[in-house]
């Protein structure tokens, strides 16, 4: 046993020894989710499937490489993340509590080999639980198929072309494929077709500095859960996974997903953020301030969108006319990753408006309510929250000055901010 909940299967084990694994934990699963399973139970069985499916759509999947991992209920509510064979044993667990009879629906999506590579739960009246596949109670039609009465829950698969199931959705593949899936596998997954002019301009976004900063810093305000960003996005992202293209919530979360993309960012490391950050409470009420500015139509001044990060990021004060930051915030962080907030701010500012925007006034004030005060806020002005930029202190000026120190210490600072333990 690795952490509680949490068990290793050996390495490169065979599709066999996996399913006997998952059969050994079962009953565990159930008896863990024996106070808690009730709290998924709808007006009938259909609706009590579409309860666990929102909830397991809102999880950050990522599948286990060659080292195969069975995680209980325990471990998969904490981790919040896992793979289809996480999801299929909690799923299970939950419907043996409520007594609602059920299979391990088994699939292989090649037409010349039956091994399975999915596993997901399929209800003795019909209804799929595959929340790997993107859309309640659908699923890709498999070349082979197999239903296994509960008591069995697990498989992994193989990362391959041949095995990949696809969705239209952000979170799909069959079990062993999105642990090492980069921006552009990703593009090709959800059926995005790139050219190849636009395939070298995301290639370019990935290795400027600047932008390996602004990302960074969009991830740790999101991990954060400045001005409760993070939760807005989860709710939007569980409200998509039961829509399909053309549908409000649906398109929102694709037009996100594509600007990160277009940034040079990977979605899978951008849902990883929001995954971390929904579980935290929002902080950083000059944060939210700005995001309710931005969601309403209103513009907010570079030297605000600094101040309210640096507050949320590090409890510390930022003035946007000298520039300066005080306050001892949080202790440990180096200078350099201060220094590259303000730096790379044009670039992030971008990112967080264009986020903000996508997800509407409804969104940001949902997850924003409540929002605690940062150490290091200063006090909004009577006349609004936001007072915009003039230029100057963080203007032309400050980042003409501060772009050299950009442009020599970005792969270091970057590389702090992603490997940074929150």
């Amino acid at each position: 046993m690795l952490k509680p909940g949490i068990y290793k299967v050996k390495q490169n084990a065979t599709n066999g020894q996996l399913q006997a694994a998952i059969e050994s934990v079962i009953p565990m699963a159930t008896k863990q989710m024996a106070s808690q399973a009730k709290q998924y139970k709808g007006k009938n069985d259909l609706e009590t499937c579409r309860n666990i499916f929102v909830f397991l759509k809102g999880l950050n999947y990522k599948a286990d490489g060659n080292e195969q991992q069975v995680r209980l209920p325990s471990a998969l509510m904490r981790t919040r993340t896992g793979d289809c064979k996480s999801y299929s044993v909690y799923t299970s667990a939950v419907l043996s509590n409520l007594n609602i009879p059920h299979y391990l629906t088994y699939t292989s999506y090649n037409p010349s080999d039956k091994t399975p590579t999915h596993v997901y739960v399929t209800t003795k009246d019909g209804c799929i639980i595959d929340a790997v596949y993107g859309i309640f109670n659908k699923e890709k039609k498999p070349s082979f198929k197999i239903n296994k009465p509960m008591n069995i829950s697990y498989i992994a698969g193989i990362k391959s072309p041949s095995r990949k199931i696809g969705n239209v959705n952000n979170t799909s593949g069959a079990c062993g494929i999105m642990a090492t899936e980069g921006a552009l596998e990703w593009a090709s997954r959800n059926g995005i077709n790139l050219t190849n002019a636009q395939k070298i301009a995301i290639g370019a976004q990935k290795v400027l500095p600047a932008a390996m900063i602004g990302r960074a810093v969009v991830r740790n305000i999101i991990q954060k859960n400045a001005g409760g960003i993070a939760t807005s996005l989860q709710a939007a992202r569980v409200a998509a996974g039961s829509q399909r293209p053309g549908q409000p919530d649906w398109d929102r979360i694709r037009k996100i997903e594509l600007n990160w993309l277009n940034k040079g960012g990977n979605p899978n490391e951008l849902y990883e953020s929001i995954t971390e950050g929904s579980t935290k409470t929002p902080t950083g009420k000059k944060f939210y301030e700005v995001l309710q500015t931005l969601s309403s139509g209103g513009s907010v001044g570079l030297g605000d969108y600094i101040a309210a990060a640096i507050s949320a990021l590090f409890g510390k004060k930022y003035n946007p006319a000298t520039g300066a930051i005080t306050g001892t915030g949080i202790m440990g962080e180096p200078a350099t990753t201060t220094t590259a907030v303000v730096t790379s701010a044009p670039w992030w500012q971008a990112a967080i408006k264009e986020i903000t925007i996508a997800l509407g006034t409804a969104y940001i004030n949902r997850g924003g309510a409540g929002t605690r005060g940062a150490a290091g806020e200063i006090p909004t002005t009577p006349t609004g929250p936001i007072t915009p930029d003039t230029g100057a202190g963080t203007g032309e000026g400050l980042r003409r000055n501060l772009t050299p120190i950009l442009l020599i210490g970005g792969a270091a600072a970057a590389l702090y901010f992603i490997t940074k333990k929150k």
